[in-house]
């Protein structure tokens, strides 16, 4: 009885008992030189909170799902919130290099994609944020 059982819910779950096949994951580098405005920035990447204090000249690298990342950036009171997409390839490395926009009354982050030849000398001048978390799920 037991051996019919199985095999009935073998025949009915084909991948019964299996583990799921593994996600395709792309890489994504942020990063931000030396600007006017000193100021930690919090980063929040498909609603998960990356890190707190995203500060000048430095960078973070972390694993994404492929297709559409969402971004979210804040700071202080006076710091708009900002939300932007990237596409995001498997086995793709993107480079997103932070912006900061300066208004009378309130500044913001943004991401611009760049090139990796162009990021590579640019990060080169960083430094790691050690606090930033490395894969997003």
């Amino acid at each position: 009885m037991k051996l019919r059982t199985i095999m009935l819910l073998w025949l009915c779950f084909p991948g019964f008992g299996e583990e799921p096949p593994p996600t395709e994951r792309g890489v994504m580098v942020l990063y931000r030189r030396k600007d006017y405005f000193g100021s930690d920035f919090t980063i929040k990447i498909n609603n998960q909170l990356i890190t707190q204090k995203f500060s000048n000249n430095e960078y973070f690298r972390l694993e994404v799902p492929v297709g559409k990342v969402k971004i979210d950036t804040e700071g202080g009171f006076i710091t708009d919130k900002k939300s932007m997409l990237f596409s995001v390839k498997s086995n793709e490395t993107v480079f997103l290099k932070g912006i900061v926009d300066y208004d009378y009354l309130s500044n913001a982050l943004y991401f611009k994609r760049t090139d990796s030849e162009q990021a590579a000398k640019e990060i080169s001048k960083t430094k790691l944020d050690e606090t930033a978390i490395k894969k997003i799920e």
